[in-house]
């Protein structure tokens, strides 16, 4: 695939309110039929409301559904931590991978954690780019790719 075929966005941000399951189910649902048309995939991890998600697929269909989530109102501190060309999916096999936090392991809840703290932290330094491979991201996203090689 050519260089610059596909773009990743990583983002975090609080949810404004509770979320209950219920809701969060149909941000699932809705974002897998989304992206399922746009030919987008990725991650949607939820846990202490906050959100941490990936897109992967079209520059163009990114780009739109990340400028959508960031006008939801359900949610606020929108924090992209990685937003470059790709060559390939960490996701191909899913338009929305979900995990709540009821289905998150104590070490993936920790590992979580950490980065949300550590993306707080640097988001209010000002001129620092918020925290991404340095601080665990790739590890916690990887944990959840079930066609990652061990």
């Amino acid at each position: 695939m050519p260089s610059g075929a596909l773009h990743r966005i990583v983002y975090m941000s609080t949810a404004v309110g509770v979320l209950r399951a219920e809701e969060l189910d149909r941000i699932y649902l809705r974002a897998k039929s989304g992206n399922a048309r746009a030919g987008i995939t990725g991650l949607l991890l939820f846990y202490e409301g906050a959100f941490l998600q990936m897109l992967e697929g079209p520059p163009a269909g990114v780009m739109s559904v990340a400028e959508r989530i960031r006008k939801d109102r359900r949610h606020s501190g929108m924090i992209t931590l990685e937003a470059r060309a790709i060559e390939e999916r960490a996701f191909a096999d899913s338009p929305m991978h979900f995990v709540a936090a009821r289905n998150l392991l104590a070490g993936e809840k920790q590992a979580f954690s950490d980065l949300r703290q550590a993306v707080n932290a640097r988001s209010h330094m000002i001129g620092t780019p918020a925290p991404g491979a340095d601080n665990g991201l790739w590890e916690l996203i990887s944990s959840f790719n079930p066609l990652r090689t061990a």
